[in-house]
């Protein structure tokens, strides 16, 4: 059987280096993700009045959670050029104020809602940014709030977020 040769993309690095990074067709990542862990990155997305920006997740894992913007890193792509990428994707902002700046790295197993699970490790990344850019979601979520972090916790979030947040220190 031939495989379907992997995608390729252009992606701009923060620093401006262009690089190109892999991306996997769908049916095999469908068979790696319950054997392995998946890298990813998470983003604590703070303005310069410490406003946590989070997003409602649409999708399995976390489907209905408010969340942090993130997700998988792809093949040939460092870790820093996807925050940028995530961020520039879920939410339609750019890095202007700071660089994304590295936080910690956590592992995460969540149910796939497929009657499994999902091994994730993250590398978590503050980045600042201004409130007066309008955000524009993509499909992955339902909607997008700031809010002061005990305004968050009022809200129960998921212990992950919960932990992420107090990173903000």
């Amino acid at each position: 059987m031939r495989r379907a040769r992997p995608q390729s993309r252009h992606i701009k690095s923060a620093y401006n280096d262009e690089m190109t990074a892999m991306l996997i067709p769908e049916d095999l990542y469908r068979q790696i993700l319950p054997v392995m862990p998946i890298p990813c990155v998470d983003l604590l997305v703070v303005d310069q009045q410490q406003h946590i920006l989070l997003l409602k997740r649409r999708n399995e894992p976390a489907k209905g959670l408010w969340w942090v913007p993130g997700g998988r890193v792809h093949m040939g792509e460092t870790r820093i050029a996807a925050a940028v990428r995530k961020l520039r994707e879920e939410c339609g902002l750019d890095v202007r104020h700071s660089a994304p700046n590295e936080i910690s790295t956590e592992d995460l197993i969540l149910p796939n809602g497929q009657g499994g699970s999902m091994h994730v490790i993250a590398t978590v990344f503050r980045i600042e940014v201004s409130t007066e850019v309008q955000i524009v979601l993509d499909a992955q979520s339902e909607a997008a709030a700031w809010r002061l972090a005990e305004s968050w916790r009022a809200e129960g979030l998921h212990p992950y977020v919960q932990k992420i947040m107090s990173r903000l220190g």
